[in-house]
């Protein structure tokens, strides 16, 4: 069976290379060139070890090639191109363009897998109407949506032991797609329809999302009444039917805050605790710019120092990032900023290449990435350089005693404030 992959960025790519290995004979193919002359030169680009590794792998296999033009007469075509969100409403452009170069090179009996996140029905609406733009018959090809599921950072483990969801048009065709899968993905592989597989998946990202706001507003609440947001969470979690997530300074990366709009886009009227929860974690760098004030008022020249440009700890991606909306916040109002990240190396600002330099001369240290490299950070190394000792910590990352020994006010968030003690040594 040969198949070719349609956009390899941090889905295609691994799932390309996981078939190759898996003994399928695979062609890949982005519209980026670039993209494929840095696979073709060692991958560099893929900052995801294992993927890079993986990929690497698979091209020396000889069984993953990878194109300049989109082939024609493929045996299975998967789509994985990316599908955000543009003024609060799905961005389908990508997917629409995909579909149609390969409605155009499509021969009876192919399989056509859509592996995008996409709104209920797409897969119906885009595949098969782009199959009769082109004159295909959809009755002879085997439609299937089969949503990724996995984390950022683990890709590879994920990509091979998660369960998959496949959803197919016509009988038959989810089961032809699920063998298919089952040639590298050891978890449950689940055959359903097209739309409830679409469904599925935006539900996972959206609960995880009003997790968050029901986490978020319980932090809120906890400042309110005095009590440790932490340690409540912790003791409701003993409960063996609750899990509650822990509170942040908002909810990034490509998937939470945008799957959720997919449904809202789909019914309005009948999703609103998905629209409240929405517009809880989206006002929390609201939430966080209000406690910086508190702290240091935006007078000429106030600098602020934020700590993680990434969306969440230990990873390198920055795509809806707390960190972007926050420094807009700031910025219109007149602070001055600097963001350093040992692990971002694309943001929508320049970084700041080191520790030392984004706190020097600060009036607030902002953490908001829990990056385990934070972790050695010392309180009394940091302290000289701030011209004010403020620290907001929105991960609860850092130990807040040390902090105000070192002559540090404390926010965290869910915990409230702590007072500077008087400086001690750091011995």
């Amino acid at each position: 069976m040969s198949v070719c992959v349609v956009g390899l960025g941090y889905i295609g790519l691994p799932t390309a290379a996981m078939l190759a290995l898996g003994g399928v004979e695979v062609v890949g193919y982005d519209v980026d060139p670039r993209v494929l002359a840095s696979l073709r030169d060692g991958a560099a680009h893929v900052k995801e070890s294992p993927v890079r590794a993986l990929a690497v792998d698979a091209l020396a296999s000889g069984r993953l090639t990878l194109v300049d033009e989109l082939p024609a007469g493929s045996d299975a075509y998967i789509i994985c191109v990316p599908t955000p969100t543009l003024e609060r409403q799905p961005d389908l452009s990508h997917v629409e363009a995909a579909a149609r170069d390969v409605a155009r090179r499509l021969v009876p009996g192919a399989l056509l897998v859509l592996e995008s996140t996409v709104p209920p029905g797409t897969t119906e609406r885009v595949l098969v109407g782009a199959l009769r733009a082109a004159g295909v018959d959809p009755e002879q090809v085997a439609i299937v949506h089969c949503p990724e599921r996995v984390i950022p950072g683990d890709i590879v483990r994920e990509l091979r032991e998660n369960a998959r969801v496949v959803g197919g048009r016509m009988p038959g065709d989810a089961e032809r797609a699920a063998a298919l899968y089952a040639t590298f993905c050891k978890g449950r592989i689940s055959t359903t329809d097209l739309v409830t597989a679409e469904l599925s998946k935006v539900m996972e990202n959206t609960y995880r999302d009003v997790n968050i706001a029901l986490a978020n507003e319980f932090a809120l609440l906890c400042e309110e009444l005095g009590v440790d947001v932490y340690e409540a969470i912790a003791l409701a979690n003993q409960h063996p039917r609750v899990d509650i997530l822990h509170p942040g300074p908002g909810v990034g990366g490509h998937c939470i805050p945008i799957d959720p709009q997919f449904l809202v886009s789909a019914h309005p009227l009948v999703t609103e605790l998905i629209q409240a929860s929405r517009r809880v974690n989206e006002r929390m760098p609201h939430i966080i710019l209000r406690r910086i004030v508190e702290l240091v008022p935006p007078d000429s020249g106030a600098c602020v120092a934020l700590l993680g440009a990434a969306y969440k700890a230990n990873v390198d991606d920055t795509r809806e990032s707390p960190t972007e909306y926050l420094e807009a916040l700031l910025l219109e109002r007149g602070y001055v900023t600097r963001v350093y990240d040992p692990l971002a190396e694309r943001y929508v600002r320049p970084l700041t290449a080191t520790l030392e330099q984004a706190v020097q001369g600060s009036d607030a240290i902002v953490l908001l990435a829990g990056h385990d490299a934070f972790a050695g950070i010392d309180p009394y190394a940091l302290a000289p350089l701030c011209r004010r000792r403020n620290l907001v910590d929105t991960r609860a990352f850092f130990p807040a005693q040390r902090w105000t020994e070192a002559g540090f006010t404390v926010y965290t968030l869910g915990r409230g404030w702590v007072s500077p003690q008087p400086l001690t040594s750091s011995a």
